[in-house]
């Protein structure tokens, strides 16, 4: 039996910090006990490892953890560097805690390939289980990976970078080699590392497309540039109404010349929106009409959606109804033919109507008509007979119930759609307008995804030495003490600090 008592920063609904006093009673082999206070807070079946918190970056979700659906108070942070409490070994840890991370029996949604997605998980700093603020951390024993070459500075970037590698592979698979130009919406803590992974990504398979960074901020002009990107437009009031002259900067160009905001729009084959802002889809929307891939998580509502975040935690792709669309299937493995759910409110026009006919005549779906709630309930009878308890798509015309397939249930995590799946747009003459309807029954894509593979992303990192200790060295702005969590949250905010990581030294 391992038992450690400890205080620590928690963070409030309110957006400050308050302290408590945490207990951890138990064994890898046996299970813990978690009390805040004296009182029960969470307990923990066999598979948890105790670790010493070594050191925590913060993110922007951090930043925006009060809109997250998720109960607070809670010790957040989530981008960790640990110690074995026993071996003083160092690890990354992957933040989802699943059966498979456990050594439980894998459930549906391990069984197909997203474990990451399964609907019992809970996640490390975000979801009940205790963060890197705190001293100590439960982690499940498969989340354990081994920092191996990198130091800590590396290390503590392996998890967004890991997610903004995603992002990028899952972006460029779909896009081919046909790509001329890419922006990056946001440059700072997660986008920069979007920059960089786009930069590796480039380099690793012979492509030549552009990576122009926009940023309303001019101090992130060279920052930009150090990462990767080929441009860096600075328009001071980037997100605003009125957008119209700016600066244009150029890597190995010393003076920067005029930008006009109109010479963008629409020339951008892809677009990475990273800004936690609510203009931020907006102002993606202005720059390209094929791709744009969500990284935001900041629990807030735009252009009238607002299950934007829940839609990037589930990795669900919003575009219009095509021809082909079954081959929008990507990262995961689930049998035909797929499930097809279409909103009893959706007027699909004639050539949709054949296509889907078409296709259930040969098999390769099977459609479910009706409301959402008829829906839900659908899923859980006997004539389903999917992989997972989702849909692969659905079949929509209006942006309310773009939110009430995303989250049918405001008391359920759960989508009427799977973990990357599909939302289809239909392109009726009846469909309401808006503006990100339109965009995207005019082709666009709004994709989006959330966690990387660490392991890999670490191999990968074997083979470009040096690479993301140069990217630390650019990034990282301050270190704080973790007995100055709050300040350190505080300056994590400010314009001037890139990225901020928080240190817990021996006691």
């Amino acid at each position: 039996m391992i038992e450690v008592q400890f205080t620590a920063y928690e963070y409030n609904s309110n957006d400050s910090f308050s302290n408590s006093v945490y207990e951890m009673k138990g064994s890898e082999e046996s299970g813990w006990q978690i009390l805040r206070n004296s009182s029960p807070y969470l307990e923990l079946g066999k598979g948890y490892r105790l670790l010493k918190t070594e050191l925590c970056g913060i993110c922007s979700t951090d930043l925006d953890r009060r809109f997250l659906p998720f109960p607070l108070p809670q010790i957040i942070g989530h981008e960790v560097v640990a110690s074995d409490y026993l071996t003083g070994k160092k690890y990354v840890l992957e933040i989802n805690d699943t059966v498979v991370s456990r050594g439980e029996e894998a459930d549906p949604f391990c069984q197909v390939g997203i474990p990451t997605h399964s609907p019992t998980r809970m996640v490390l700093g975000i979801d009940r289980l205790p963060g890197g603020f705190g001293p100590y951390i439960l982690a499940p024993k498969g989340n354990l990976v081994e920092t191996k070459q990198l130091g800590d500075m590396e290390a503590v970037l392996l998890e967004p970078f890991a997610a903004s590698l995603h992002g990028v592979e899952v972006s460029l698979h779909r896009a081919g080699s046909d790509l001329k130009k890419i922006a990056v919406l946001g440059p700072r803590r997660l986008g920069s590392l979007v920059i960089a992974a786009l930069d590796l990504y480039r380099k690793r398979n012979n492509l030549n497309y552009k990576i122009v960074s926009f940023v309303r901020h001019q101090n992130l002009a060279d920052l930009s540039l150090r990462m990767g990107a080929d441009q860096v437009l600075y328009f001071s009031n980037l997100g605003e109404e009125k957008v119209v002259e700016g600066l244009l900067f150029e890597r190995n160009v010393g003076v920067p010349t005029i930008a006009s905001w109109s010479d963008y729009k629409h020339s951008f084959d892809l677009v990475f929106d990273t800004t936690g802002s609510i203009s931020g889809l907006e102002t993606s929307i202005y720059l390209t009409y094929k791709e744009i891939h969500r990284k935001t998580t900041n629990g807030q509502a735009s252009l009238g959606i607002t299950h934007l975040t829940e839609l990037v935690v589930d990795e669900i792709s919003v575009t219009n109804l095509r021809s082909g669309f079954l081959d929008l299937v990507w990262g995961i493995s689930t049998s035909t033919p797929a499930w097809v759910y279409v909103s009893s409110s959706a007027s699909l026009n004639k050539k949709e109507k054949e296509l889907l006919d078409d296709l259930e005549k040969k098999d390769q779906i099977r459609i479910f008509k009706g409301s959402i709630e008829e829906g839900n309930k659908f899923l859980e009878s006997v004539n389903f007979t999917g992989d997972l308890p989702r849909f692969d798509f659905a079949i929509l015309d209006s942006s309310s119930e773009l939110d009430l397939v995303i989250r049918p249930d405001k008391k359920e995590e759960k989508s009427l759609v799977r973990p990357r799946g599909f939302i289809l747009i239909s392109k009726s003459a009846e469909r309401e307008s808006n503006l990100f309807l339109d965009w995207i029954t005019g082709g666009g894509i709004l994709s989006t995804s959330r966690c990387g593979d660490f392991v890999r992303t670490r191999e990968l990192l074997v083979s470009e030495p040096g690479f993301l200790k140069s990217v630390s060295e650019n990034l990282i702005s301050k270190e704080f003490d973790s007995r100055s969590i709050p300040e350190a949250y505080t300056d994590a905010r400010k314009p001037e600090n890139i990225k901020v990581v928080v240190r817990h030294k021996a006691s």
